[in-house]
């Protein structure tokens, strides 16, 4: 707090011994405003900055659990396919497909899209191993983020 003091003017009352008088406080100076205002727009530009680290994160989530789907819808599919038929699937779209699909899904207020790769490698006679890789890009990383899920399909 600001403590406003006064000499005594040649007008006013003798004051003793080098008092001084002090003013009625009535109201704050324009430095006491605008320095409480900074210190409020710090305050604000802190949490504003949270919630923006928040959404980017829950955005994230969002499309990561997408992309978990996608690929489980993918695997499902190849799961209900004829065993003799996994290796024949070039071309085919999802779900069961091998190769690479794009699959776009819609979010609150954009679309992204996924890239869905299904490849399937022959283990043994009887065994296949089935690999779905789920990839996006998210904010123009360099790198795009990748979820992948492998099974084998047994002929028994």
């Amino acid at each position: 707090m600001i403590k406003r003091l006064i000499t005594p003017s040649p007008s006013s009352p003798p004051l003793k011994g080098g008092e001084v008088k002090r003013l009625n406080r009535k109201g704050d100076t324009l430095v006491e405003v605008l320095i409480s205002m900074v210190l409020f727009l710090f305050i604000f530009m802190a949490v504003l900055s949270t919630a923006l680290l928040a959404v980017d994160s829950n955005t994230r989530n969002m499309l990561r659990n997408e992309a978990v789907r996608i690929a489980a819808e993918s695997m499902s599919g190849a799961r209900n396919i004829p065993f003799a038929n996994l290796p024949n699937l070039i071309g085919a779209s999802p779900p069961g497909a091998q190769g690479t699909v794009v699959i776009s899904r819609n979010f609150r207020n954009f679309t992204e899209p996924f890239t869905v790769t299904n490849a399937v490698t022959a283990l043994d006679a009887s065994d296949d191993q089935v690999t779905v890789s789920v990839s996006w890009n998210w904010k123009g990383q360099p790198v795009p983020y990748t979820y992948t899920i492998q099974s084998v399909i047994s002929n028994q």
